[in-house]
């Protein structure tokens, strides 16, 4: 069993079932394979791979099967979740390198991933049944832990993206309050990066593979001065965590 293990957290990817397509002004494909290779360059074999949600803007056969090709020639195992601009059934049915809304067991850590995803909001919930299987996936399994969902359960401090966070966040909170063995939550949706605390653990927000949203603001703005990212995480075999938020260059 090695002492560490490497996970790679990348997050909004927005891809589309054209990969020539631009969305808002990005490629978003050429954005997220530049930010994967940037990843597995920095960590050739990383331990596994979370992709956070947002995973196809358009929820499209043709862009969720060519993401699973692409999964299919990394290193190691994927964990996926789905985002407000996913299709949650279609996700899980397509991506068949990856484990979706489930558990990924890691050396001595359990890695969780939720489904967030409300049909027809940019809000998000994980509803009773889920909050209920999560603690009851944490009441059997009390290795050191990390939750992973699409929408942050706690304020990013921009108004507009605070106002479609997750609606039932308090019940999260009692469920992580209960296990003590739940390192840190991680998220994505917010488009930068923020370490933020939420029932006692922290909570690591992941920048997005496309484009940025400007911290702090009231409503909606983007952040030009700062490139796609992603999260480097580290594990140890003692419970331990330590991570780096990590920026690709893009051409300007």
């Amino acid at each position: 069993m090695p002492a560490t293990y490497q996970l790679l957290h990348l997050t909004d990817l927005h891809l589309l079932a054209d990969p020539e397509a631009n969305l808002h002004g990005w490629p978003v494909e050429q954005a997220f394979q530049r930010v994967l290779a940037g990843a597995l360059a920095d960590t050739p074999r990383p331990d596994a791979i979370i992709l956070g949600g947002d995973l196809v803007d358009d929820e499209s056969e043709h862009g969720y099967a060519r993401l699973d090709a692409t999964l299919a020639c990394l290193p190691c195992p994927v964990l996926a979740m789905a985002g407000n601009h996913d299709d949650p059934a279609r996700m899980a049915r397509m991506l068949k390198h990856a484990v979706v809304h489930d558990r990924l067991e890691l050396g001595g850590w359990q890695l969780i991933a939720l489904d967030s995803h409300i049909q027809g909001s940019d809000a998000g919930a994980l509803g009773r049944d889920q909050i209920e299987r999560l603690d009851g996936w944490l009441q059997a399994n009390t290795a050191p832990t990390l939750v992973c969902l699409h929408h942050p359960p706690v304020d990013v401090g921009a108004a507009w993206i605070d106002a479609i966070g997750l609606r039932d966040r308090d019940a999260l909170e009692d469920v992580i309050a209960r296990h003590s063995q739940v390192n840190a939550l991680v998220c994505g949706h917010a488009h930068q990066a923020a370490e933020l605390a939420f029932a006692g653990r922290a909570c690591l927000i992941t920048p997005s593979t496309m484009r940025q949203f400007a911290p702090g603001s009231c409503d909606f703005a983007e952040d030009a001065a700062r490139s796609p990212g992603y999260r480097h995480i580290q594990l140890d075999c003692n419970g331990h965590m330590t991570s780096t938020v990590r920026r690709v260059p893009w051409p300007t």
